[in-house]
């Protein structure tokens, strides 16, 4: 969900009755936690819940479907076909809401959990902490703490018992060229302006390397992964297309309208989020159902195409620093979506 989902249960003083209250600074945030509750509540014997990152859940997690399973006398089957998995629930209507909402909550366990590794390792990459009195602290996890503490205006943070003077830190810069200062967010209303410099200066460092002027594409999201996008860029499981035809990786349209029709599965959202960006699309070539990497140049294996297309709108790109997120437009279903807006 978008940041600032929010809800809490009380209890009414007059008839006892359980009930829920939603509270959010954004009112399109808003009407999306009170439709995916509707939903969750609305009795019926199967529901499925769609989410790539069920990839991802560990053996505990999977122990605890089990039990579940047994708990609440439901069946879940997880499943991935053709670029898309999640997990289908099946059994009485209360029980199959009770082990839904239980999933939900595991999955964005899950999610959240793989957008603080790839944030924590892409800004590694560009920052680093070290100090030859305390060496612990070069290493990814402790170095991109620090940075965030650092960046938070703290003068002094400790980690495991060890207080580390912030003020004072040595960089150990890979591109060779400037610090780091950080990463940060200024949303807008309807159009929001997207900013994190550690994605920047990944994209301009990919722009250098393939020699290409980005262009100006476009992707449809879900509400959940808005803001795991704003923070760690493009991941082929944040946003799989209705259909995978020209091969397993993070697609684009050249139009809002192409964006729209490559996601058209998405229509049990409140409001249309679609996420504009200079994507680098270099040395492409047309696509197919079964490719997991670019097919390669002069049939060297180290040397391939940078993407796929389908040789009018849609661009296939396999790393997500290729691609910058600019902006995050939010229609509502009423308004007319012209192509390009």
């Amino acid at each position: 969900m978008l940041s600032g989902f929010a809800f809490a249960t009380n209890e009414t003083a007059a008839h006892k009755m359980p009930s829920v209250e939603f509270n959010s600074v954004s009112r399109e945030a808003l009407r999306e936690a009170k439709e995916w509750t509707t939903n969750m509540l609305k009795p019926s014997d199967i529901m499925t819940i769609k989410n790539n990152h069920v990839i991802y859940l560990g053996q505990d997690d999977h122990a605890y479907l089990l039990s579940l399973q047994t708990m609440l006398n439901v069946r879940i089957e997880e499943f991935f076909r053709k670029g898309k998995g999640g997990i289908t629930i099946t059994g009485n209507p209360s029980n199959v809401s009770c082990a839904a909402i239980e999933v939900e909550s595991m999955l964005c366990r899950a999610q959240e959990e793989f957008a603080r590794a790839e944030e924590r390792d892409m800004l590694y990459s560009v920052v680093r902490w070290s100090c030859k009195d305390v060496p612990w602290i070069q290493t990814p996890e402790i170095s991109a703490v620090l940075e965030k503490a650092y960046l938070a205006g703290n003068k002094n943070h400790e980690f495991n018992t060890h207080k580390v003077n912030l003020m004072t830190k040595n960089l150990i810069d890979d591109y060779g060229k400037k610090k780091c200062n950080g990463m940060w967010l200024h949303w807008l209303l309807q159009m929001e302006k997207l900013e994190n410099i550690v994605l920047k200066q990944l994209f301009e460092k990919n722009m250098q390397r393939l020699k290409d002027k980005p262009k100006r594409l476009y992707q449809r999201v879900s509400a959940q992964f808005c803001d795991l996008i704003c923070r760690v860029g493009f991941q082929k499981e944040f946003a799989p297309p209705a259909e995978q035809r020209y091969g397993s990786g993070i697609y684009f349209s050249s139009t809002v309208d192409g964006a729209m029709e490559l996601w058209k599965d998405q229509e049990h959202e409140q409001y249309i989020y679609i996420i504009q960006a200079q994507v680098i699309t270099g040395k492409f070539t047309i696509g197919s159902p079964h490719l997991i990497l670019p097919p390669s140049l002069h049939g060297d294996p180290l040397d391939r195409y940078d993407s796929l297309s389908d040789m009018m709108q849609t661009h296939v790109i396999f790393n997500g620093q290729q691609a910058l997120p600019e902006y995050l437009i939010i229609y509502t279903r009423s308004s007319h979506v012209m192509a390009g807006s």
